[in-house]
């Protein structure tokens, strides 16, 4: 993920708080990650954290995560029925 994001090692040690060679050690299986660690890799990809257990990973372009953190700033305030109707447009476009 952080090369398909285009960020180096340093980068990325940047962004969650860790050192550059955590993040090699973690890449080449020589270190473990703790919880917190692996929940600020989740945040920072924006991403759950099933997608680090699949075979090939795939995660939403820059788009995808404006457009899906958007709805999720909207959804709350929605009524059941409203959100009920949104369901059915997201299930018949998913076909």
């Amino acid at each position: 993920m952080r090369i398909q994001k285009g960020l180096t090692q340093e980068q990325l040690a940047e962004q969650i708080g860790l050192q550059p060679q955590t993040i090699a050690t973690i890449e080449t299986g020589r270190s473990f990650i703790s919880a917190d660690v692996f929940a600020s890799l989740c945040n920072f990809f924006n991403v759950e954290p099933t997608v680090f257990f699949s075979k090939k990973i795939e995660y939403p372009s820059d788009e995808q995560v404006h457009y899906i953190n958007e709805i999720k700033r909207l959804l709350p305030g929605f009524s059941s029925d409203k959100l009920r109707e949104i369901y059915k447009i997201l299930l018949a476009l998913d076909k």
